[in-house]
């Protein structure tokens, strides 16, 4: 995996050479350079973009390691500081560092036994995702949890017991469930006995155009991330309990929700229909997603640029973007 786009950061071999130092704890760039059978200058400019993130510090020819843990929520809080209108595609780089985080963590406790750096538990098969979280549920309960769900197809269709135990779980006094879910499911036909079923459940639901994967978090306290980060509906998934970790998870989820629209809302304005549009969504895809005809869709457009006295599309979308509900 590369991370490069987030300005220069470790590449899968800098990668490679940090679960090699986790694993040994080679204090020195010579010790370290053999156990990787590589040049010590090579070495040395891998360590340095390591340095860069503070997975490690290196001075003179001496090495030392930070748990990964530390790392990962130092280098998403710096770099979630400007929240532009990039924030999705910075979502799922940002993702993409906290899942670096299950291999570390593995090879840290490799390298020193006794030190659990986290509470993991793995699921494997096409319905690890669901059986995660009703073993976790019959294991510690949770009052909140937050769902992102790129791809909803194996739910069109509820198993009635599994539904039971989730609506169980959502319901009552200090409890919540949000979903995000993709423009695509929440305009399928298939779905939509499904989603009126949660709704009235009680569960939020909202949309994106295109969610940057899938994950979980329940209480602030646990995290469920797909093993290769990524997939949509994955079939190894890990969960990770530690506050740390599901806080980052939850950060994120946050600026996502704050920019997704409820599914089929009524609201008589333009702004969820412009908020679907400016993440991807064409018209036809929008309207049909808040419920609205594409000529109802239209007429809100055409009432956007009256409100801001623009002429064009791109100009709607500089003058709302300005102003855009945050």
């Amino acid at each position: 995996m590369s991370l490069d786009r987030l300005g220069g950061s470790p590449d899968s071999q800098a990668f490679e050479l940090l679960g090699i130092g986790f694993r040994s704890r080679a204090r020195t760039v010579a010790e370290l350079a053999a156990l990787a059978v590589r040049e010590e200058t090579a070495v040395r400019q891998d360590l340095e973009r390591l340095q860069s993130d503070g997975y490690v510090a290196v001075q003179g020819d001496q090495v030392r390691y930070t748990a990964p843990e530390e790392v990962v929520a130092d280098v998403v809080r710096r770099r979630s500081s400007d929240l532009s209108a990039e924030v999705l595609r910075r979502l799922a780089d940002l993702a993409e560092v906290v899942g670096q985080l299950p291999a570390l963590a593995r090879e840290w406790d490799t390298g020193e036994a006794g030190q659990q750096l986290a509470d993991v538990d793995v699921f494997h098969g096409p319905e690890a995702v669901v059986e995660l979280w009703h073993v976790k549920q019959a294991k510690d309960p949770s009052l909140r949890t937050d769902v992102v769900l790129p791809d909803a197809a194996p739910l069109y269709v509820a198993d009635p017991a599994m539904q039971r135990v989730w609506h169980e779980a959502t319901q009552g006094e200090g409890r919540h469930a949000r979903v995000i879910a993709s423009l695509a499911d929440g305009t399928h036909p298939a779905a939509q006995e499904r989603i009126a079923q949660e709704m009235e459940a009680g569960v939020q639901i909202r949309l994106m155009a295109d969610p940057p994967g899938w994950f979980w978090i329940t209480d602030e306290t646990t995290v469920a991330l797909p093993l290769v980060w990524g997939e949509r509906w994955p079939t190894s998934v890990m969960s990770v309990r530690n506050r740390a970790v599901a806080g980052m998870a939850s950060w994120m989820f946050e600026r996502m929700w704050e920019r997704a629209v409820p599914v089929h809302s009524g609201a008589a304005t333009w702004d969820p229909l412009l908020t679907l549009m400016n993440g991807g969504a064409t018209l036809e895809a929008a309207a049909r997603a808040l419920g609205i005809s594409e000529r109802t869709g239209r007429r809100r457009l055409s009432e956007a640029m009256s409100h801001f006295g623009v002429g064009s599309m791109l100009e709607l979308g500089v003058a709302w973007g300005a102003v855009r509900p945050r």
